[in-house]
């Protein structure tokens, strides 16, 4: 037997290494996500604001003014995530329970986008399936998995409408479906276009105009369609509110940070994304240097997705969700690299393999930190229990820093949004001058906290963060601790001076 034809030891070293953690990451993820349907352990104050805007639709609000009776208002979220678990509630019989479902749905079916992809250009099932196991595998796409948000949701019908762009020869059913996906897609979050831009961009370069013209034209026909949706729903205020909450109180210098802002915020919150990346943008360099490989769907989809989320990160307060559309890309790019380049198969396949080890560290060290974490339904049931505006002694709006606590409670949410409620006080005087003398004059029956403000990270937290202003100096000074559940803080009016 020649050289050449021996069996390769070192690559059957690492397809076994893949194969095995193939099976262990989604095992463990199904546990987890058992244990989070039962006891909801990830509803932040993020899923607060989306709850609650699922909340306000059911009775009849879409996107609630930035200043009303109904409180504060303020949002960047795009709404049908939020309308679908609206709608799903009445099946599954509560908004936090619809959401979590919805998002787990979400990721689930995008795996399975990703899973046709790879099919699609023929990759073995063993390279297949670890590119649906390395898509699980950061954090990032484990919190979506985990909590209720709307990324997932759009970063799935994006690569569907992908998938469905890249026959050789695609039907006009195909093409107008790809459009609808795309427009929904849009219509959950805003920055989701970067899809249907890699398709079009894509057969230009392949010179099939016609299908390139008439999938940007149908796009575009949904996004306006979506918008105007929007408008007329909202009776004309939703552009008004997404003005005032666009930028959050960023700068120019800010925006032009957005890179390092992306880099840091990987490394602090997620470093196993970033070893992905890295490999997705060395491989794709290698793999897809040729000249004739403009027309390949995958490497701008890749680039397009890198671009769009280093402008995400030029805006404050943007989070590790915003990664997973660019992580699933980098996967696909790791995956089809290795596959199309018989050069790459061992050096490729033992990065892959690499990059799949070092993520089972967080991937089981979240099953082994699931069970002592708390549930947030028991606490908060247990927090608003003793609070006289759940028992209707008191008329004083609740101003939780969750709004979630207060939808528990089979209230209103006096506050969408805490962190967009910094920025908008700014701008707004008439919502902020409410707030302080709400604050001065022990206007809040409650004030729930989730960070404990008599810490140095609870006073950095409201002084840069949420609420900002004078709101410790107010609140030390009106409102008096009465009890903590968990994470929570209660704070209630100090009795007034004979």
């Amino acid at each position: 037997m020649s050289p050449d034809a021996r069996p390769n030891t070192t690559l059957r070293l690492y397809s076994a290494l893949i194969a095995g953690i193939s099976i262990v990451i989604p095992a463990t993820l199904i546990t987890r996500l058992f244990l989070n349907f039962r006891h909801q352990y990830f509803l932040t104050h993020v899923e607060g604001a989306w709850l609650t805007c699922a909340s306000d639709f059911l009775h009849g609000v879409f996107y609630r003014p930035l200043f009303s009776s109904l409180g504060y208002g303020g949002t960047r979220y795009f709404p049908l995530y939020f309308v679908l678990t609206g709608v799903f509630s009445r099946i599954f019989g509560s908004l936090e329970t619809s959401g979590l479902a919805l998002s787990g749905a979400s990721v689930v079916l995008l795996c399975c986008a990703a899973y046709v992809f790879m099919r699609r250009f023929n990759v073995s099932l063993l390279l297949r399936v670890a590119g649906v196991a390395a898509v699980l595998a950061v954090d990032t796409t484990q919190q979506a998995l985990f909590s209720a948000k709307g990324d997932s949701l759009a970063a799935m019908l994006n690569l569907w409408g992908v998938v469905l762009c890249l026959k050789p020869k695609a039907s006009r059913a195909a093409l107008y479906l790809a459009a609808l996906l795309f427009t929904l897609a849009f219509a959950t979050k805003l920055t989701t276009v970067f899809g249907v831009a890699a398709v079009v961009l894509g057969w230009a370069f392949a010179r099939r105009y016609k299908e390139a013209s008439q999938l940007a034209l149908a796009t575009a026909c949904g996004y306006i369609l979506a918008l105007g949706a929007m408008y007329l729903a909202s009776d004309g205020r939703v552009f008004d509110i997404f003005r005032a909450c666009a930028s959050a109180g960023g700068s120019i210098f800010y925006t032009l940070q957005a890179p390092l802002h992306l880099l840091f915020k990987a490394l602090e919150a997620d470093p196993v994304f970033l070893l992905f990346l890295v490999s997705a943008a060395a491989l794709g360099l290698t793999s897809y240097k040729d000249k004739e490989d403009t027309t390949q769907i995958l490497p701008i989809y890749f680039v397009l997705a890198l671009l769009v989320t280093t402008v995400i990160f030029g805006s404050p307060g943007i989070g590790i969700n915003h990664f997973l559309d660019l992580h699933v890309a980098a996967v696909l790019l790791i995956v089809l690299s290795i596959s199309r380049s018989p050069q790459l198969a061992e050096v490729g396949t033992g990065l892959l393999a690499l990059c799949l080890l070092v993520a089972c560290v967080p991937t089981a060290q979240g099953l082994h930190d699931d069970p002592r974490r708390r549930s947030f339904p028991a606490d908060a049931q247990e927090a608003v229990q003793r609070i006289p505006a759940i028992s209707g002694a008191d008329s004083r709006p609740i101003l939780a820093e969750n709004p979630l606590v207060v939808l528990k409670a089979g209230k209103t949410p006096y506050l969408l949004d805490p962190f967009m409620f910094r920025i908008l006080a700014r701008t707004h005087p008439a919502l902020a001058k409410d707030f302080w003398e709400k604050m001065t004059h022990r206007g809040f029956s409650a004030i729930i906290l989730q960070c404990d403000p008599s810490s140095a990270e609870g006073k950095t937290w409201y002084t840069e963060k949420h609420f900002g202003g004078e709101f410790l100096q107010d609140l030390d000074a009106n409102y008096a601790f009465s009890y903590s559940v968990g994470d929570m803080y209660v704070y209630t009016p100090k009795q007034a001076r004979p």
